[in-house]
């Protein structure tokens, strides 16, 4: 019966596609969870644990599969994907700018002056940051 419930949970529980906003780190790990599960339970035997992981492995050499799909899918293999990817982190850097450039304007506990020097040095860093994607871009 415990046999039953684990195998259960484990392909319910990773039987979902792979989400496209997760990275291939991020599915990794939630296997790596999945594994250290498997080793720490006692009540398993060992054959039968082997018999887990290994199950578990073939899913997750799927789910990579899958995503590395997509990602080809999105950026392709080429320079032009690769520029792609880059100029997309400048739009995400610029959201994020934009996000805590409001968050110091709405911050009513601060003056107007450290307001301004916030601002500025938010403005500073960010700057820096998209010139460094800008020069690796210009690489590729």
């Amino acid at each position: 019966m415990n046999k039953f419930f684990i195998l259960t949970v484990l392909f319910l529980g990773l039987s979902g596609t792979v989400s496209a906003q997760k990275t291939q780190d991020q599915i990794n790990k939630e296997y790596a969870e999945q594994y250290r599960k498997i080793n720490e339970n006692s009540k398993i035997s060992g054959p039968e644990k082997a018999r887990l992981k290994k199950q578990l492995a073939l899913k997750q050499d799927q789910d990579n599969k899958v995503f590395d799909t997509a990602y080809k899918k999105k950026y392709g293999t080429s320079k032009e994907g690769r520029k792609k990817q880059v100029e997309d982190k400048i739009d995400q850097l610029e959201k994020q700018y934009d996000k805590e450039k409001e968050l110091i304007d709405n911050n009513k506990s601060l003056t107007k002056t450290q307001k301004k020097e916030r601002k500025e040095a938010l403005k500073k860093k960010y700057e820096s940051q998209k010139e460094v994607l800008k020069r690796g871009k210009d690489k590729i």
